[in-house]
């Protein structure tokens, strides 16, 4: 320490501008620091004393525009997630740029390994069948069952017709014959 404040101390000052991208609907917006705590153990760590190792934290009083929030800022780092909140927050843009790089990155190799995804879907029931005994019994009841329920769809079809086919012969009001 030194003069009081711990070395490494946060440079973000209230109104300094900072870069925040939301991975949740994927923009970056600008929010500007309306206060700042001094620096403390986060809040988190009074219930998991663990992360009292991750060092200090300053409160940060944001605005969006219209909206205010508050956030636990690291003291001795440019950046942050809150993956509740889906962010990554900055005051160096090129970070936020770095992290907006990397996240499309990994899009990209997951789209790049779509079809073997898709292939894994298609072929693992019947390896999960081949393996298992019990699943490959109750798949084969459920094909029986399947089977049976279509033959007597088709067989209440052909009731029905046949019910139709005699009733068409017969007349649906006999008129009673008229003596003379």
């Amino acid at each position: 320490m030194f003069n009081g404040i711990p070395q490494g101390a946060s440079q973000i000052a209230q109104g300094a501008t900072l870069y925040v991208f939301n991975r949740k609907d994927f923009s970056v917006a600008l929010a500007s620091v309306t206060g700042v705590s001094q620096p403390h153990v986060s809040k988190a760590a009074q219930t998991n004393p663990a992360l009292a190792m991750n060092g200090f934290v300053v409160d940060l009083s944001l605005s969006f525009g219209n909206e205010n929030t508050s956030i636990e800022f690291p003291v001795n780092s440019t950046s942050a997630n809150y993956p509740d909140k889906g962010w990554f927050v900055s005051p160096d843009r090129l970070a936020v740029t770095r992290e907006i790089e990397s996240t499309s990155n990994n899009s990209k190799q997951f789209l790049a390994q779509r079809p073997y995804h898709e292939m894994v879907v298609k072929k693992a029931p019947d390896l999960i069948l081949q393996l298992n005994p019990e699943k490959q019994m109750e798949a084969q009841q459920a094909q029986k069952i399947a089977r049976l329920e279509a033959q007597l769809s088709e067989m209440n079809g052909k009731f029905t017709e046949l019910v139709g086919l005699l009733s068409a012969g017969l007349p649906k009001n006999p008129k009673p014959k008229k003596e003379e």
